[in-house]
């Protein structure tokens, strides 16, 4: 989308690279800045839904891939907060762009 009309779902995910046994894997997370403007979930409730679909089928999908058994659940959390870690501890103010 272009600047002037962004997507609704514009810094609502982070992608964030999962280490798996076999090879890398890559999940959505909700990206915990979206929620001062409401995130996916006020969306879903009282928003547009449609807007933001594919954004939430992908959130959806990384957490059926979690809880598959593909990846061991303790690797996925270390994998997370460490993605968590570096990208929001870059800057003061928490984190960076």
């Amino acid at each position: 989308m272009s600047e002037k009309h962004p997507h609704p779902a514009d810094g609502m995910t982070l992608q964030v690279q999962v280490e798996t046994p076999e090879d890398p894997a890559w999940m959505t997370i909700i990206n915990p800045r979206s929620f001062k403007d409401g995130g996916p979930e006020w969306v879903m409730r009282y928003g547009n839904p449609e807007s933001i679909r594919y954004s939430v089928a992908s959130l959806l999908a990384s957490y059926d891939y979690l809880l598959s058994g593909n990846i061991p659940a303790a690797q996925a959390l270390l994998s997370l907060y460490r993605y968590s870690s570096r990208r929001f501890t870059k800057s003061p103010g928490h984190g960076s762009r």
